[in-house]
């Protein structure tokens, strides 16, 4: 099957089938981007309350060097 039909103005007219191709190839990108994104939120903020507290600003103590560190 042509990837492409050349009309008789010679504009290159692209094929259903190169359409579909780009068509799954964005969404897989999409989701793959969509997927990282949460895998990240759910491992390193949702399940860390530590490193949400530290994130957190607090009025008492503001951005004091002494709170703990994150361990990776």
């Amino acid at each position: 099957m042509p990837f492409a039909v050349i009309s008789g103005t010679g504009n290159w007219v692209p094929s259903y089938a190169l359409l579909y191709i780009v068509l799954i190839v964005g969404a897989l990108l999409t989701a793959g981007v969509a997927m990282s994104a949460f895998s990240f939120y759910d491992d390193y903020y949702w399940g860390d309350k530590d490193f949400r507290d530290q994130l957190r600003v607090h009025p008492l103590n503001g951005n004091s060097s002494n709170q703990k560190t994150r361990k990776v």
